[in-house]
């Protein structure tokens, strides 16, 4: 689907920042009504941390280079299809792709074959690629193990390990493809999740489940992207949840669209917790043209209209909102954001992880 919540975020987000540094008072530490401003920008702050921590980061470079790594031609522009699917906002034909790459490219389940179970692979820089190496033990039985490495330019650093990454395979011939992701630096597991691939013919589901962490807090994730292609008629529904429990904060939402011949549309149902605080986000897109609400513990808060591309935020009685308040709902949008570069993040490289784990 090509206008996905992630479209409209991309779209509406400059246009918010813009508001926003032009109120005055945007960044002080006051509160607004029951909200308590400086605390729900310590929660923020603290996702901002997590998703920017270290032992994300090098697993996303040491992932990046085991996508391209021993890949046959065929593979290798399926995943280039799919990746490319997804960076485009198009979840539901992602969905699918990926599903036809897992059914397609092996008829077993589950994928890991014996020969491979139980294997450690380091990255060789002169050759390029992934190497087992037999010296080293501790990998899964029903897995494989990949060293992490800090990054060397665009490649990974053989020299500077960091920790390692487990990819577990679950699947059985019920389950159909489901891996565990497991990265763990130094005595902190910094990232633990599973992912799961199903689907049919026109239909595909991919979900993420799952917790980032870094030593002083946890964010725990589930998210899931199904799409599907019935008589012409393009379907993608997105739903997650995401919070830190410590500080009782939680990320809601429920994402629809549809997109036929000239037609599309979308739903968006978002819920944003701060302590007692709650905001709902309900907006819907016909065809380019926005109208919704934003609600503060019930009460209204903003409405939303105007072009995609160029969003209206006023207040219930018309009124421009104050820096305060759009600090705020750019904050919200701002973390939602977060919610598709996350799954972005998560599942590009289980994608290449997916079909090394094919081939393997």
């Amino acid at each position: 689907m090509k206008y996905t919540m992630s479209r409209l975020l991309r779209i509406s987000l400059p246009v918010m920042m813009v508001f926003a540094a032009g109120c005055e008072d945007s960044t002080g530490p006051a509160s607004h009504g029951t909200l308590n401003t400086q605390a729900a920008l310590a929660d923020y702050a603290a996702v901002d941390a997590l998703l920017a921590s270290p032992g994300l980061k090098n697993f996303q470079m040491t992932a990046a280079g085991m996508e391209s790594a021993g890949l046959g031609a065929a593979a290798a522009v399926s995943a280039g299809s799919a990746i490319g699917d997804l960076a485009t906002g198009d979840t539901r034909a992602f969905a699918q792709t990926m599903t036809e790459i897992a059914s397609g490219a092996s008829s077993r389940v589950p994928l890991i074959s014996d020969g491979n179970r139980g294997k450690t692979y380091v990255y060789d820089a002169d050759a390029n690629r992934w190497v087992i190496d037999p010296e080293l033990t501790g990998a899964p039985a029903t897995g494989v193990r990949f060293l992490t490495y800090e990054p060397m330019g665009a490649e990974p650093d053989p020299s500077k390990p960091t920790g390692y990454a487990d990819l577990i395979d679950l699947g059985d011939a019920t389950t159909g493809v489901a891996l565990q992701l497991m990265v763990v630096q130094g005595d902190l597991t910094v990232l633990d999740y599973q992912t799961t691939l199903t689907g049919a013919e026109g239909s595909g589901r991919v979900t993420v489940d799952g917790f980032l962490r870094n030593p002083q807090d946890q964010l725990d994730f589930e998210i899931d992207v199904r799409g599907q292609n019935v008589a012409g008629v393009e379907r993608a529904d997105i739903t997650f949840d995401l919070g830190i429990a410590d500080r009782t904060f939680r990320v809601l939402g429920d994402i629809h669209g549809e997109n036929q011949a000239a037609s599309r549309e979308s739903a968006i149902d978002l819920t944003v917790r701060h302590g007692d605080a709650s905001f709902r986000v309900d907006v819907d897109n016909q065809n380019g043209v926005l109208d919704g609400n934003i609600d503060l513990n019930d009460a209204a808060f903003a409405t939303v209209s105007g072009a995609e591309h160029q969003p209206v935020f006023l207040t219930p009685a018309g009124e421009p909102l104050n820096g305060g308040q759009a600090l705020v709902l750019w904050r919200i949008f701002d973390i939602t954001e977060d919610v598709f570069d996350l799954f972005e993040d998560l599942v590009e490289p289980i994608a290449g992880l997916v079909i090394i784990a094919i081939i393997l």
